[in-house]
């Protein structure tokens, strides 16, 4: 009997020595920071804000004139007075639709680029990860949520699979 169990013990030993994990983490943002892609993001969002800017301004320079011209025109009749009164308050409204739009706008573009970025260094640690026996590689970087930094380092590794 005291055979069996220690050979149990043993085995048992062996076995959970078969299934030791290697693991590994990466700063995924540092990484992103390098991408070469990153610098043509970042000009395709502000040519996107710079374009929605200008139609914002040429929108408040309308209103602002039709605004002048119901302060200062005497000239104008009762009724075009206030035909002019809910030109402009219309224009308040989509002014302001257009800002609210704007910012979504401005929001999805910069989280489909981020994103893009974010799954191709995610594939990349995949890669090293398969290529170098790891179980699990995960996210340090301050959104990625890992509360112990045990394990290897491989940003490095990503890098350079990643060619920066």
């Amino acid at each position: 009997m005291k055979k069996l169990i220690l050979l149990a013990v043993l085995a048992l030993g062996v076995v959970t020595q078969g299934v030791a994990q290697k693991l590994g983490h990466a700063d995924f943002q540092a990484i992103v920071q390098l991408l070469p892609e990153r610098a043509a993001a970042e000009k395709e969002v502000q040519d996107l804000q710079q374009k929605l800017e200008g139609r914002l301004l040429t929108m408040q320079e309308t209103y602002q004139s039709k605004v002048a011209e119901f302060q200062t025109d005497t000239t104008l009749t009762e009724s075009m007075r206030l035909s002019l009164r809910d030109e402009i308050v219309d224009m308040e409204r989509r002014i302001q639709e257009f800002q609210q739009t704007a910012y979504n706008e401005m929001e999805v573009k910069q989280n489909q680029l981020m994103n893009n970025m974010i799954e191709k260094v995610r594939l990349a640690s995949v890669e090293v990860g398969k290529a170098n026996d790891f179980t699990y590689i995960f996210d340090s970087s301050a959104s990625g949520g890992l509360l112990y930094a045990g394990g290897e380092d491989v940003t490095g590794l990503v890098k350079t699979h990643l060619g920066i």
